[in-house]
């Protein structure tokens, strides 16, 4: 299958070690207005940021599965057809990328991808970005408390969970501002989310 990709260098450098992208022919492009003729068999935003003309000129290559990184927001604010995966930094080089579509778009991209994607509920976050910001931010909080320095925390949670990273180095490696963004959003339906300290300066 051909794949055509929009990416920065750093998901570049994923994409060349990913199991999930190895077994598709990918072709790199540096301008979504190109892919209106263009022979792919499905398309990757991997850069996606919301505006309506980026949304607009995407939905024009539709009914082809249009794929694009968008952690925080959700399909409902989107587009219905699209099919939403996590592309942060740090998430493409498993073997699954994990997505979320509606009930047509997900039957149309299992048959093209297999297990190849694993589907879960078009919330922000997904699963495992959710996750990686709740520890990050738990990260800040015991930083903010004196209990050790950022490469003491970074060690133990590399070598006590086995994570690749610490969660100084994902949040370095993410962007603050992206996990900022994400936990401020989820914060605003349930309090758990409440963002250390340090976080909300990348909170805007």
């Amino acid at each position: 299958m051909i794949l055509a990709v929009l990416a920065s260098d750093l998901q570049k450098k994923e994409i060349a070690s990913s199991a999930f992208f190895r077994n598709h022919e990918v072709l790199f492009s540096e301008n979504i207005s190109l892919w209106s003729n263009h022979i792919a068999d499905a398309f990757i935003d991997l850069s996606f940021e919301y505006s309506r003309e980026r949304i607009t000129k995407l939905a024009t290559l539709l009914p082809k599965p249009v794929l694009l990184s968008s952690v925080v927001e959700t399909l409902d604010r989107i587009h219905p057809e699209f099919i939403r995966i996590n592309g942060w930094p740090g998430f493409l080089k498993g073997n699954c990328l994990e997505a979320s579509a509606n009930e047509g778009m997900r039957a149309r991209a299992e048959k093209l991808f297999g297990d190849q994607m694993i589907f879960v509920k078009d919330e922000p976050g997904f699963i495992s970005a959710r996750i990686v910001a709740m520890v990050i931010n738990e990260a800040y909080f015991t930083w903010e408390a004196g209990i050790s320095t950022k490469e003491e925390i970074d060690l133990a949670m590399k070598l006590g969970t086995g994570y690749p990273f610490g969660p100084f180095e994902w949040a370095s490696l993410i962007g603050e501002e992206r996990i900022a963004l994400l936990l401020n959003t989820l914060a605003k339906g349930n309090g758990l989310y409440e963002l250390a300290q340090s976080l909300k300066l990348y909170n805007y």
